[in-house]
């Protein structure tokens, strides 16, 4: 009988990122297991901590304390996801405590477990589409941006992909998880799984479900034999057995990405946990300069959805409603509704003072715009603006017209015709199957059976002048997400771009593009040819991480000394080192105090997405 219980806090603290030795009680004796959820003195700390058990031994040269209690019979903690949790903790330069906290969660006591029922064999489904060539073990899958029917309702050819690898998992008595970027998309998977037979097999990880919803859907998963988890960026972490494969779908969503600690992606977690052994598909109607780099490093094999393509045109910069638009608009309303896409909501995106010329700001340095006529806002704290505060002018000019404007626009143009505005705070009911224009931003365009007649993509301009190194790439990526939402014969025109981005766009040379611009950021040495980090210190240790960066291999890109920040680059072959040199600096910091509040001694911030 085991004696001693190694256990890992619970904690964001990386000085609590080791195991310790506890004594298990008498009382715990013969009921403590390997996985399970315990609680523990720790210090002067008046509160027990809590972690889990990661190992049972009858020797320990360290071991004071007494364990509390075991907080569940359940072993939650499985060895895989401990290892894998390991994994991203040493690579981001956190506390293993702080990747656990979002894998298990929390322990509900007055939460019912539901029996799991036994659910047979599942039968693999065929696809509506090609492959070429042949799917392998690691696949990248540049998808036609198609839509395919099936009793009545339309999909994407990406959610048929992502299932029929599915379905032959579970064939094979294997577990499958699919990540996609929001709840649309979940909602679409789980449909298609349903009118296909797979939807007993189905367990959903929503992006803003309960407490409770959680602790369900995770000791579902981990008492289910086989599963097809369906989820956003956390489903990564669902404790499946007998797991096959991961499945991504559309790489780029900024949502696939922790925006705080530990900063990862849902991308390369999916290839983390994989290793060597699982299949990982990855699916997009683009293709990312990541994915690319992972196809010509050889990790990925490249293939093809084969599908009829779609009819698209482009006209060069000029006015923003040509004659061409125009001429698809009205051809088209008869045979179905007529999309337009465009970057932005509101009436205008930007108003300028009509006496001095000034772009008017507000006093907290947010940017003024009208979301709606004749109402003027901060975007930062949504404070009213009457008056320049240059001249004092109350009258303004408006600058490039929003989604809202847009319908009025068109009302005028196309009297007998019904427009409605679809944004993330508007969603259109009541559609009608012809004379009916959907005015939409990215993504918040309803679907209609079979499809709309022709999709119309205004403003390029300002998604192509994106502040962002992939502004190319996302301006891609939201033209294709509009053009799944065609008919079988629908059209579309790509208003206002340059013969260059609109021959591109229109022979969908993805490949072409991104291999472009990997070659052009490894020129210039930036993600994600190199990966970066940004390392706050206090300024007696900033010459200390800077003598470990640059014996690591690392190049320092900047010192910004007033705020103690650090920015380096560095190869993908010299991370494991940077990582574990700078965890050394940081087990021994003490606590910082910048701006009146205490930091972390050292804070690392492994490929920080702002740093650029």
């Amino acid at each position: 009988m085991p004696r001693f219980a190694q256990v890992v806090a619970k904690s964001n603290l990386i000085q609590l990122d080791r195991v310790f030795d506890f004594v298990i009680p008498e009382q715990l004796a013969d009921a403590i297991k390997i996985g399970q959820q315990v609680s523990f003195p720790f210090g002067r700390a008046k509160k027990p901590q809590h972690g889990f058990v990661v190992g049972l031994s009858d020797k320990s040269d360290y071991a004071t304390s007494e364990l509390e209690a075991i907080t569940h019979p359940a072993q939650v903690l499985t060895p895989e996801i401990y290892s894998f949790a390991r994994q991203i903790a040493d690579r981001q330069c956190v506390a293993i405590g702080e990747i656990l906290s979002a894998a298990v969660p929390d322990h509900m006591a007055r939460t019912s477990i539901e029996d799991v029922a036994s659910l047979g064999s599942a039968q693999p489904i065929s696809l509506p589409f090609e492959i070429k060539p042949a799917l392998s073990k690691k696949s990248a899958v540049l998808s036609a941006a198609k839509s395919f029917a099936i009793e009545g309702q339309s999909f994407g050819d990406w959610a048929y992909l992502l299932l029929q690898r599915a379905s032959e998992q579970l064939a094979e008595g294997k577990s499958a998880i699919l990540i996609v970027p929001d709840q649309k998309d979940i909602d679409e998977l789980v449909g298609l799984a349903e009118l296909v037979g797979l939807g007993p097999w189905v367990i959903s990880y929503l992006p803003a479900a309960k407490k409770s919803d959680r602790f369900k859907s995770f000791h579902k998963v981990l008492n289910q034999s086989e599963s097809l988890v369906i989820g956003t960026r956390s489903a990564i972490y669902a404790p499946v057995s007998n797991l096959g494969l991961i499945a991504l779908y559309d790489d780029l969503d900024d949502s696939l990405r922790e925006q705080g600690s530990p900063f990862t992606h849902a991308r390369e977690l999916a290839m983390m946990r994989a290793g060597k052994d699982l299949e990982v598909l990855l699916v997009a109607p683009y293709r990312s300069v990541e994915v690319q780099r992972l196809v010509e490093i050889g990790y990925l094999s490249d293939h093809d959805v084969i599908a009829p393509p779609v009819r698209i045109s482009y006209t060069e910069p000029g006015v923003r409603f040509d004659e061409s638009s125009f001429k698809l608009v009205r051809e088209r309303l008869s045979a179905g509704p007529v999309l337009v896409l465009l970057p932005r909501k509101g009436s205008s995106a930007a108003l300028y003072c009509q006496g001095c010329g000034e772009r008017q700001r507000c006093s907290c340095g947010g940017m003024i715009w009208e979301p709606s006529e004749n109402k003027a806002v901060c975007r930062i704290c949504s404070k009213p603006h009457v008056k320049c505060n240059a001249c004092q002018s109350v009258a303004f000019k408006r600058g490039r017209t929003g989604s809202t404007r847009t319908v009025s626009e068109l009302g005028k143009v196309f009297p007998q015709v019904a427009i409605s505005e679809a944004t993330s705070e508007k969603t259109p009911s009541g559609l009608k199957s012809k004379n009916q224009i959907v005015v939409a931003t990215p993504g918040a365009a309803p679907k209609v059976n079979p499809g709309y007649s022709a999709l119309l993509i205004l403003d390029c301009d300002i998604w192509l002048a994106r502040q962002s190194l992939a502004a190319e790439q996302l301006a891609f990526r939201d033209w294709t997400g509009a053009l799944e939402l065609l008919a079988s014969d629908g059209r579309a025109v790509l208003s206002g771009v340059d013969s260059q981005i609109g021959q591109a766009f229109a022979m969908q040379q993805h490949r072409q593009l991104a291999k472009a611009q990997l070659v052009e950021l490894r020129s210039v040495g930036l993600p994600p040819a190199v990966r970066i980090a940004t390392i706050e210190t206090a300024p007696d240790q900033q010459q200390q991480v800077l003598e470990i960066a640059r014996a690591a291999k690392a190049k320092v890109l900047n010192v910004d000394v007033a705020n103690s920040k650090i920015l380096i680059s560095f190869g993908y072959q010299d991370a494991p080192e940077i990582s574990k040199s700078l965890r050394a600096v940081a087990l021994k910091s003490s606590a910082r105090v910048q701006g009146g509040s205490k930091r972390r001694g050292l804070r690392v911030v492994m490929d920080d997405p702002d740093a650029l």
